[in-house]
């Protein structure tokens, strides 16, 4: 076969005749070859009500009279006269000056547009980051409409002038506006929160209920969870329980809010108070918890275990604090007795004016309201002796007065111990040598007074130097040390404590072989870990919690156990600081609140995503 008819074969294999493919090929290129070709605007266009758009490779002739958009190929003067004609006849023998004006209002209204789209993304951003900073300040939603909108225009307007007072006036601020613009906000804390929880290994929850003033139960719910190489703390959710707050309601709340966005199975700690819906040994929270977290451990908090170990006292320390008490009402109560009393401190110079109010529920309200009343015993003695009250015998008796002194001292002392206990990222080791510590002071301090020492306890020292004490006052000082001491060795027990068998977590360098309890692979891994000098480089310039999280990928089961120890918070004190928030943000004029959203923004360490949340809402502006 020759080539020519191997080459025809070739051709009608394909379904086309020789002259046929010839035929397309030509007249692809002939395409190709006019594609190529394209059309440049001319000055001499604009008498026909033209300008140039689009790319200036191919620009586009715009009509600037009624806006059609041509295409490239009808850029001549032939097919622009005819548009003219047809569609502006009126307009046909108008001067180039005429044309020339329309040109200059097309782009003045160009950049108006331009102007008032930028102008409107900064005013939707500025009504997002006001609305953020007025739900961190826990203010009404009004006051962006009623105060920061004209105050910041008042500003303006006398540092820039009106035209920039215009501008701030566009900002939206009405209380609608921004109780949107925290529910958008508070939509987009809570999807990051959770992202970054599902990437975390596991998760520790803190678990608190209480009452709103509008007597709304709520239940706070803060997690802790690992996030690029740290550990990070946030409120999950406040729910509202909407009927009782039994353990079973607690935990149907719970795990709806949980299963829907969260796996339970990630859960490896839950902190809660003493309450028993929370810790009921069959039916609490916290056994229906470890029914759906098998890994999870159940903590009771600290700070409130404190406050139990220092609620007994002798009966002859707590007479004393009742009369206490029964001052400050006899006071406070009536607005008359304030004010004359408050007069009566001002005219003898003492330092206060006002007495503090006692309540159980304050954890450092005993303590502070001791102090004062020990600080005010002039005035109140003066007081209660005008008015003939059987109280002004209190002060005048020195045994009484040494016994308040005494209490103001050791409460002032247990105050100290809750402060230390407080704060957050708290870590059950450090917790546990404040508690430790504070035993033995306690143990100290009983030995000291058996001695006949009473200068730990300052205020009692210096009233003590005008009058020796008792044997009765020492022995009942000692009795209620060695009470203390007990009480805390009751809720705090050295078979609990965590330095017992896991000092090698807060410090894998001082790990000697032998004397853990760890499994053989662990207890190889942390022999490892103790003898590596670049990993001990690290221990002493990261965070604890930090420096197990970085050696996890190199020692994942000894960082694993380490991990789920120090990552279950050891006390409520962020629910504590979330309800105080909640007291200052949903308060008798605001009782209707919905208050979850405007928690989350308020309490989230999360930085909003702003470019986000202004996308989307021209986004949804433009349908």
């Amino acid at each position: 076969m020759s080539k020519k008819q191997m080459s025809l074969e070739g051709f009608f294999a394909k379904g086309k005749r020789p002259s046929e493919e010839t035929e397309e090929e030509c007249t692809t290129t002939t395409k190709k070859k006019k594609a190529a070709f394209n059309r440049q605007y001319q000055n001499t266009y604009l008498k026909y009500g033209f300008i140039a758009t689009g790319d200036s490779h191919a620009p586009s002739p715009l009509c600037i009279i009624c806006g059609d958009r041509l295409s490239n190929e009808a850029m001549k003067p032939s097919k622009l006269l005819r548009h003219l004609e047809t569609k502006h006849p009126t307009l046909k023998n108008k001067p180039l000056e005429y044309f020339e004006r329309k040109k200059r209002e097309q782009q003045g209204q160009k950049q108006l547009l331009r102007a008032s789209t930028t102008t409107n993304t900064g005013a939707l951003r500025a009504s997002y980051l006001v609305a953020n900073r007025i739900a961190k300040a826990k203010k009404s939603f009004t006051i962006g409409e009623e105060l920061i909108l004209p105050a910041t225009k008042d500003i303006c307007c006398e540092l820039f002038g009106e035209v920039a007072a215009e501008k701030i006036a566009q900002v939206p601020l009405s209380a609608s506006t921004v109780t949107r613009r925290i529910d958008e906000i508070a939509e987009d804390i809570e999807t990051q929160l959770l992202e970054r929880i599902n990437t975390s290994p596991w998760y520790a929850l803190q678990v608190d209920e209480s009452t709103d003033v509008d007597n709304k139960a709520i239940l706070l719910v803060y997690v802790r969870y690992l996030y690029q190489e740290d550990v990070h703390e946030d409120m999950l959710c406040a729910l509202s329980l909407t009927t009782k707050t039994t353990a079973a309601e607690l935990f149907r709340s719970l795990d709806d809010y949980v299963s829907g966005k969260l796996k339970w199975s990630f859960c490896v700690g839950i902190c809660t108070d003493g309450a028993a819906a929370m810790t009921g040994r069959l039916s609490g929270l916290t056994t229906r918890i470890k029914e759906v977290a098998p890994e999870c451990e159940s903590t009771h908090c600290v700070i409130h275990r404190e406050m139990l170990a220092s609620r007994k006292i002798p009966p002859e320390l707590n007479s004393v604090l009742n009369d206490v008490v029964g001052v400050i009402n006899h006071i406070k109560a009536h607005a008359l007795n304030s004010r004359l009393f408050e007069q009566l401190c001002e005219e003898m110079n003492a330092e206060h004016r006002r007495l503090l109010l006692h309540t159980e529920i304050r954890w450092l309200s005993r303590g502070r309201s001791l102090a004062r009343v020990f600080e005010l015993r002039e005035p109140l003695q003066r007081f209660f002796s005008e008015k003939k009250s059987p109280l002004a015998a209190h002060f005048s008796d020195k045994e009484w007065v040494a016994k308040l002194a005494y209490i103001c001292d050791v409460f002032g002392l247990l105050n100290e111990l809750n402060l230390s206990l407080q704060g957050k990222m708290t870590t059950v080791f450090k917790l546990a040598d404040k508690v430790a510590a504070f035993k033995a002071k306690l143990d100290l301090w009983r030995r000291r007074v058996n001695r006949g020492i009473f200068d730990m306890f300052q205020t009692l020292a210096g009233f003590l130097e005008e009058t020796l004490p008792e044997q009765s006052f020492s022995q009942l000082v000692q009795d209620h040390l060695s009470l203390l001491l007990k009480e805390f060795e009751r809720y705090f027990p050295i078979t609990k404590d965590p330095r017992t068998d896991k000092e090698w977590i807060r410090d894998p360098f001082v790990n000697k072989p032998g004397e853990s309890s760890l499994p053989l692979q662990e207890e190889d891994q942390l022999l490892e870990i103790t003898n590596d000098g670049g990993l001990k480089s690290m221990f002493e310039t990261s965070a604890l919690p930090v420096f197990w999280i970085k050696v996890m990928a190199e020692y994942p089961e000894i960082a694993t156990k380490a991990l789920k120890t120090l990552l279950p918070f050891p006390t409520s004190y962020l629910c504590e600081a979330g309800f105080s928030a909640v007291t200052a943000t949903k308060t008798k004029l605001r009782s209707r609140l919905n208050i979850s959203n405007t928690l989350r923004v308020s309490l989230s360490p999360i930085t909003p995503r702003w470019d986000r949340l202004v996308a989307e809402k021209q986004a949804q502006g433009s349908h």
